[in-house]
This record gives structure tokens, sequence and C-alpha cells, in this order.
């Protein structure tokens, strides 16, 4: 009996033993691990939400004053050291910019330079920052800039759209720029969202998510509901309606800096939405309770100008006419197409014209010395049979051509399904290849691509007068008559050209098939049906690529299947609802 509690009292005194090991190592390993947690290294993104705008990051300011130059800039510390680190850099680089292209004979201020932010949280552990720099004079002209970053939170490192997306997606991207001339875009990604920033408005951008390498996915959202103040641009001066003081900001407890008395006049720079006015002075930036001032009221009088001081413009579209060289200042008239006005100067993109004994600044890119003449271009309209307005339809149109195998592969596919196309030829190979351009016209349409593709844009008044004399010959040699559309190379349009053509109408795209860039049936098929919904637009295919026929055979029966009409340009304008004019740039018809 006693050996029997022996045993027992050793096999529990064991037990004891293993629960108090176990429990030490618990022990050290929870310690252990506290400690590690505590005093762990490791980065943390900071997260001080201050509006919808700066989802991420510590508001940092750095207000300062050199020579003739105030700054105020506002950056964010992120919590990473390798972000915070380009950050500060950038912030340098611009300010020393600014240094060395500004450079006053005194101290007073005369120049003041702004940069702001907006960050956010993006996909897949991405970080989008958006710096906004904006340099103004004591005169108040402008030149704003914006620059976009995007970040890998993992390990802080910079980079680039081609990190983020697959090959193919600038060809998505190109279809929300109009100038073919755009070379850099700024993509910012909010959320799961992917927009474009372009013309400092944010466009979501469709079509785009297949072409990402990264996940479509976000850990977490840090948006915000907060209501960033809302500064808009004023630029005008402001009469003070009685003796009060300037603050420092945009508070009445900061410090006062200042004051004015009853009837000054102030230079109001912006005005936010909570009733602060910044004023720009040769002490720098004041700010001042906007219930305290008025508009100052102008007295316009006539000019000092006359015709003889000036160029003859015209404008190419309805212009706003501003009393000064930006878009939020006073809307001094409204002028017309055509209207006939006397450039006097230019600041940055504006024209300083006067107009029915006014003076004021309009949009320099939209002006020509040569009067742009809106007239109706009779159009060709071939038998098709029954084409009904109220089903859909889409216009087919062909550049670069003719080239005798895959434009008569071509051909042979629209003459078996019996539906029409628009051929937009050089005029150099109409004369080489005349059998297969009078084809082209019995079969749908032809217009001219020109005589020789050059991009119009880039040539002289006389170079654009002799390029189109040379199409209309070779059409008119081949076909016996001239032509009523006109494709322009690049689809490459400014005000000079549409001034400088002035009997046909101007046909660009809204579908770009990218045949010429793919020479792939599928991937030239697949970028069409990305599109979606057909109906009214035009698809830019190109004559000369034997894969564009492969494409072609395929595509027309396709279409057809879907309930598609296919007809050529001049049906499609006159079916919808279209008159032609010169003088305007046709991409679509709804």
């Amino acid at each position: 009996m006693s050996s029997v509690l022996k045993r027992e009292k050793r096999i529990l005194i064991v037990a004891w033993g293993l629960l108090f090991v176990c429990m030490l190592i618990f022990i050290c390993f929870f310690i252990g691990g506290f400690n590690k947690k505590v005093g762990t290294t490791k980065e943390e993104l900071i997260f001080e939400t201050l509006s919808n705008k700066k989802e991420v990051g510590k508001l940092t300011t750095l207000e300062d004053q050199k020579n003739n130059i105030y700054y105020k800039i506002n950056y964010p510390v992120v919590g990473i050291k390798k972000i915070d680190e380009f950050i500060k850099n950038k912030i340098d680089i611009l300010k020393d910019n600014v240094n060395n292209s500004y450079v006053g004979e005194n101290n007073k201020i005369d120049i003041y330079y702004f940069i702001d932010y907006e960050i956010y949280m993006g996909i897949d552990k991405t970080l989008s920052l958006v710096l906004r720099e904006r340099i103004e004079n004591y005169n108040l002209s402008e030149v704003e800039n914006i620059y976009t970053y995007l970040f890998d939170l993992d390990n802080g490192e910079e980079i680039s759209l081609d990190d983020i997306f697959s090959e193919g997606y600038k060809d998505v991207l190109t279809r929300y720029i109009y100038s073919n001339d755009e070379k850099k875009f700024k993509v910012v990604l909010k959320g799961d969202k992917i927009y474009l920033l372009l013309n400092n408005n944010y466009q979501e951008i469709e079509g785009i998510e297949e072409y990402l390498k990264i996940a479509k996915e976000i850990d977490k959202d840090y948006s915000s509901d907060i209501k960033e103040d809302e500064w808009n641009l004023v630029n005008r001066e402001y009469v003070v309606l009685g003796d009060v003081v300037l603050y420092k900001e945009a508070t009445v407890t900061s410090e006062v800096v200042g004051s004015v008395k009853k009837d000054e006049v102030v230079k109001v720079y912006r005005q936010s939405d909570k009733g602060w006015s910044m004023l720009l002075s040769s002490d720098g930036v004041l700010y001042i309770e906007s219930k305290n001032i008025e508009e100052k009221k102008e007295v316009i009088e006539k000019p000092d100008v006359s015709v003889d001081d000036g160029i003859r413009m015209y404008t190419a579209t309805d212009l706003n006419m501003r009393s000064e060289a930006n878009s939020n200042s006073e809307l001094l008239d409204v002028i017309k197409s055509g209207e006939e006005v006397i450039k006097i100067g230019e600041s940055s993109s504006w024209a300083k014209i006067m107009y029915n004994d006014k003076v004021g600044y309009v949009s320099k890119a939209h002006l020509t010395e040569i009067k742009i003449e809106k007239k109706e271009v009779k159009l060709n309209i071939p038998p098709q049979g029954h084409i009904d307005p109220s089903k859909p339809m889409v216009a087919l149109t062909f550049d670069d051509g003719p080239s005798i195998k895959s434009t008569t592969r071509i051909l042979d596919t629209l003459e078996k399904y019996n539906v029409h196309a628009t051929f937009f030829d050089l005029g150099s190979l109409m004369l080489r290849y005349p059998d297969i351009v009078k084809r082209e016209a019995k079969i749908g349409e032809v217009g001219t691509h020109t005589y020789s593709h050059k991009n119009l844009n880039k040539l002289s008044v006389e170079e654009l007068t002799e390029e189109l004399r040379l199409s209309r010959e070779a059409y008119k040699q081949v076909l016996g008559y001239e032509p009523k559309l006109l494709r322009p190379p690049y689809g490459s349009v400014n005000v000079n050209v549409r001034a400088g053509i002035t009997d046909m109408a101007i046909i660009n795209w809204n579908v770009d098939s990218l045949d010429w860039k793919y020479r792939n049936k599928d991937l030239t098929l697949n970028e069409i049906d990305n599109f979606g919904n057909l109906d009214g637009k035009i698809i830019l295919m190109h004559s000369i690529h034997n894969e564009t026929a492969d494409a072609v055979e395929v595509l027309v029966p396709d279409l057809l299947d879907r309930g598609y009409q296919i007809v050529t340009v001049s049906e499609l304008a006159y079916y919808k609802g279209y008159k032609l004019e010169t003088g305007t740039v046709y991409y679509g018809f709804k």
C-alpha cells in the first residue's frame, strides 16, 4: 500500500513539475512577444484624417519668405521613412526651382508660392499623392502645375503606372484625352476606384480594370465625411467697409498681424465658404473676414486702343470674355463663334482682346486669323435599301488606303453582306489604284485622308492649302467629283485647320480599334467590343493591314447578328438627324 502511494506521489510531483515548466514557457513566450511588440521598429502609417482629400498622414506647413518670394507649402508626413524622404525631396526641388526662376531686386514680396496636396489610400496597399503647385505674382498672373506620385506601402518605394497595369493600358487612357500630343498620364487611385486627372478634374476610367496587375481590393476604407473648406479663386479688388484687423490664419483666434482702414482697397486672392478672404500683400498672405469687405465696382470706360493697335482675329467657337486672364474673373461678354475681335496682347494661354469697345481676355487656343465659315456640306447618300432610324447603326471607316490585297478583301466582305462603309484614302494612293477606289465608292463612300498623310496641325497656311489642293485634284481625277468628307491624319485638328477646310466636313472617330498597333484579328475585335454600345459611333480601322481584313470578316456578321445596321458616315449623320457643317469636327452621332 505504501509503495503505491509513493508511486502516485512521484507521479503527482512530476505532473506538477511539467505544469510549472509549461507555465514558465508560456510566460516567457508572452513576455517575449509583448517586448517584441513594444520594442518594434516597424514604421506605421499615420492616419490623421483632415478631409476627404487628405486621407493619410499629418499635415505639415512650411511658411517662409526668401528675398522677394513668399512661401506657403502644405505637405504630408505619412510615417514611412522612404515616402517622407521622397516627398520632402520633391518639395525642396520645387522650391529651389522657384528660387532660381524668380529672382527679385529687393526684399519686397512680389511672388507668392503655394503648394497644397491630396493623398489617398489606393488598391492593394498603394498610396496616391497629388501635389498642386501655384505661383502668383502681385499682379495676379499665375502658373499652375500638378504632379502625381504612386507608392507601394509594403516597401515605401515609388512605383510607376507600368508597375500597376499590364501592356495596353495607355490605349485605354487615350480615349479620355482629346490631344494626341498628350504624353504623360496623371492617374490617381482613390480607394478601389481609378481616376484620370485631366484638366484639373477627376474622370473615372472605364475598361482599365482588366489591365491591372494587382488585386482590385483595399484593406480598409479610410475615406472621410469631413468637409474640407472650399477656397474659390477670386482675384478681384474689394473695398473695406470699416476699420478692421487682419489675421495670420483664417480664424479669429489666430495672431493679429495688421489692420486696414475704412474705404481702403484690398486685393482678394481667394474666398472660403466659411466667411474668410485671403489677401496678397507686400507683407505676405493675410486673412480678413469677408463680411467686412464688398467688391469694388469698376467703371468701364472706352479703352484707349484702336483697331490699328492689334491683330484682326476671329473666334473659332463661342467664347467667354473675362476681365482678367483667368476663368474665375468677371464675365464681360459672350462672343459668338465667327465674331471678329482685335488681339492686343497675350498672357500665358490667354489673349488680350478688344471687342465691342471693351478690353478683356479670351482663350488664345480658340482664336484664328482665318474666319471659320460655317456652311452646310451637302452629303451624297447612296441607296442601301431600307434603313430604320429607330434601330441601332454604326459606321465602319478605313484610313490610309487603298491597298491591293487587304482593301480588296474588306470590300469582298462588305459586298457579301450588302453593307456600306466609308474609306478615307490618301490622294497619292488613289492615283495608284483608281479601280479599287471606284469599287469603294460603289459599295460605300470615299472621303479624303489628305494627299500624303501630313500632320495638318504642323503646316503653315500655305502648306495646308497645297496639301488640300493636291488631295482634291487626285480625288477628282479618279472619281470625277470633289470630296465631301475629310479625315485628318492622326485626328489632328486645330483652329487653323478648321478655318482652312471650307468645303468638307471633318470626321474623326470615337471608337479606335487599334488595329494599326495590334496587327491581330482577335485583339482588334476585343478592343472594339470593349466600347460596349456602338449605336451612333464611328469605328476607326485601317484598310492597309491584312489582319484588319481578317477582323472585318468576323466583325461584319457579328454586328449584324447583334442588330446593328452598318452604314456610311454620311448615312449615319443623315439618319441620326445631323446636318454636317464646315469648321466643325465630328466624332460620332448619338
